[in-house]
């Protein structure tokens, strides 16, 4: 008999496709916004906008805001919004926005390798290894361009800093959600969200002061267009897709939630080919199909009976629904 606990398979659905479409959108909106922006400061008004809207509809709610645990939540939105993702703003300015995806589509790799509890899930089931390789050889073809083309730019030093920095954003995301996985406060999911928000925020100011980017800044300068990218950050990319990414990270395995990471660059070489009329070449198509395939096994309906939460927590367990067929 179905629970309260256990979750919707449509909402999952929408869930998944938000955090697929979305974020595999938000590629296209970054670049936009990084004409008018520096990094760290596009960043922080992304996350400004959103934590606002979220604390106060919470507020509305006539939900307590200020709560001991938020701090906690701030922690945690440090380490995955700022170091899991606004130093990737940073690293496209010295690598390809290609290899940046193939870097961090090794996400469900790291998700399988910290996601220590669950190893007996993850290596006892080949639909999960089949999906990890295939996935990732379909990223590879998708971007053959950026990995094997000539590089015009002969700043090695900084572009490989940047690979490094791509990398340790990969184990910070992962990490950062792998503690609220199995370390959750109270709280609304939105309480929860806006102040992970408010964390990033913080800490892309601080870094942004030290890097000296409001010297060179002036909002005299932004553009409509670079406008509209930061609503769409904030609202759709931080709100929307962040929300369920947080909700899905703690009612389905870990690895599964991190297939984003090989469906986003295929949402956004599509973005780029009908938004931005970039041309995609077979070897793209190709690798679009396989990356599917590879999104799809990982999601097997073998996954339904691992468990979602740590032994210690077996009584706040939801039940993990079927979420096979799942697409972007």
């Amino acid at each position: 008999m179905k629970t309260q606990e256990t979750p919707l398979k449509l909402t999952v659905l929408l869930a998944f496709a938000a955090v697929y479409i979305i974020w595999g959108t938000t590629y296209l909106a970054i670049v936009i916004g990084l004409k008018s922006f520096p990094p760290f400061i596009l960043a922080s008004i992304r996350y400004v906008t959103a934590a606002v809207i979220l604390l106060a509809i919470c507020a509305i709610k006539g939900e307590q805001i200020f709560i001991r645990s938020a701090v906690k939540s701030m922690l945690t939105g440090a380490v995955v919004l700022t170091g899991g993702q606004a130093i990737l703003f940073w690293a496209e300015k010295y690598i390809a926005s290609g290899l940046t995806a193939v870097l961090v589509s090794t996400l469900p790799i790291w998700f399988v390798i910290l996601d220590k509890s669950q190893w007996r899930n993850y290596f006892s089931n080949k639909y999960i290894i089949a999906g990890l390789i295939t996935g990732f050889c379909g990223i590879l073809l998708l971007f053959q361009k950026f990995l094997f083309g000539n590089s015009q730019d002969n700043n090695s030093k900084y572009q490989l800093l940047a690979v490094i920095v791509v990398l340790l954003s990969c184990i910070f995301w992962v990490s950062g959600s792998l503690y609220s996985k199995y370390r959750p406060v109270p709280g609304s999911l939105f309480l929860k969200v806006g102040w992970q928000l408010t964390g990033g925020l913080a800490s892309c100011l601080i870094i942004s002061f030290l890097f000296g980017e409001y010297k060179i800044f002036s909002f005299a300068q932004v553009t409509a267009s670079s406008w509209a990218a930061v609503l769409y950050l904030a609202i759709a990319g931080s709100i929307v897709a962040f929300g369920a990414y947080t909700w899905l990270i703690k009612v389905k395995p870990a690895a599964v939630v991190g297939t984003f990471a090989y469906v986003n660059p295929v949402i956004a070489v599509l973005a780029g080919c009908l938004i931005a009329n970039e041309k995609v070449s077979v070897y793209q198509l190709s690798g679009m199909v396989i990356i599917l395939v590879a999104a799809f096994l990982i999601n097997k309906k073998d996954l339904s009976d691992a468990k979602v939460n740590p032994p210690a927590n077996k009584k706040l367990q939801p039940t993990p629904c079927k979420t096979d067929n799942i697409s972007a």
